[in-house]
């Protein structure tokens, strides 16, 4: 379910991708979220990149990165941070590109740009991936419950640290529940059977918001159901991409949440070849006027198998 591409350097202008008006009546806490999500760059520069970006996240945060499981905690997110940390001096910085509470105020997402800047042998280089951030406010401020990378070139190779074995969530469908969380399960899981009876770009625009953004192949935003469906081409029996989630989140407020989940690809190669993918995602929902559940914001990247 997760489209994960593409990069472009950092002060060019972003095709698709502006920083968007509030959504929801709770402007506090979308500008206070907001400040919060740029000054992570603070925060990794105080204390170093994963105390610093541990110190952003929840005790229970749900934490994504390419090539490796989901994963649960803050420990283990803390020890994928420093296992791939940068051994030249660097730089980071966080570019939202949308961020929105919840009705409450307790809750909200943000996404945008992730922009490292390395010196090698005294060459800048620069490296663009995208992130999408579920947040929950606690009394300590808004920290990070949920938290995906998607990537312009893949990641370095990492092997699960020892601080990180236990951690990861079993691939086992997400209970069924009550409520407005039981609603967003509901959502994903037809979601991907309309995938599988429609076609994926079919799906993809159905389940989108009016203002839904996904990640575009040059490292853009795609935005609103239309452009997103027709961004997958035409459907096909020979290409199939089936998911399921196996956590999510909901907001006491009950109009915005998040799953996270894996997903298979199966298709076929122009030469007759079988291809098989494995990926994970973090979608985050929001309950529409008319009581519907639509995603807002879809990214993710590969897992093992």
């Amino acid at each position: 379910m997760a489209c994960h591409r593409g990069a472009r350097s950092p002060g060019a202008s972003f095709v698709g991708a502006s920083l968007l008006e509030p959504l929801s009546e709770a402007e506090a806490a979308h500008d206070e979220l907001l400040r919060a999500d740029i000054a992570r760059a603070d925060s990794v520069m105080h204390r170093g990149m994963a105390d610093g970006l541990a110190a952003n996240l929840t005790d229970d945060v749900v934490y994504l990165r390419g090539g490796l499981p989901i994963l649960r905690g803050r420990d283990a997110a803390r020890a994928i941070v420093a296992a791939e940390s940068l051994a030249v001096p660097f730089a980071v910085r966080w570019q939202p590109v949308r961020a929105e509470a919840s009705r409450d105020g307790q809750s909200g997402y943000s996404y945008g740009y992730t922009i490292v800047s390395t010196s090698m042998n005294g060459a800048p280089t620069i490296r663009v991936d995208r992130y999408i951030a579920y947040w929950r406010h606690l009394p300590v401020g808004w920290r990070i419950a949920a938290y995906a990378e998607t990537y312009g070139a893949p990641p370095t190779t990492l092997s699960l640290p020892p601080a990180a074995s236990s951690a990861a969530i079993p691939d086992v469908g997400m209970e069924r529940g009550t409520g407005p969380l039981e609603a967003i399960r509901t959502a994903d899981v037809e979601f991907s059977s309309d995938a599988m009876k429609m076609g994926t770009g079919v799906a993809f625009g159905r389940y989108a918001a009016a203002d839904a953004q996904i990640f575009s192949g040059p490292g853009e935003f795609i935005s609103g159901p239309h452009a997103i469906s027709e961004s997958f081409g035409p459907p096909t029996e020979k290409n199939t991409l089936v998911w399921h989630p196996v956590h999510g989140e909901v907001a006491a407020s009950g109009d915005l949440g998040f799953t996270v989940g894996n997903a298979v690809f199966n298709g076929v190669r122009e030469d007759g070849a079988k291809i098989e993918r494995y990926s994970k995602y973090l979608t985050v929902w929001k309950k529409q006027r008319d009581g519907t559940w639509r995603y807002v914001v879809d990214g993710g990247s590969a897992r093992p198998q």
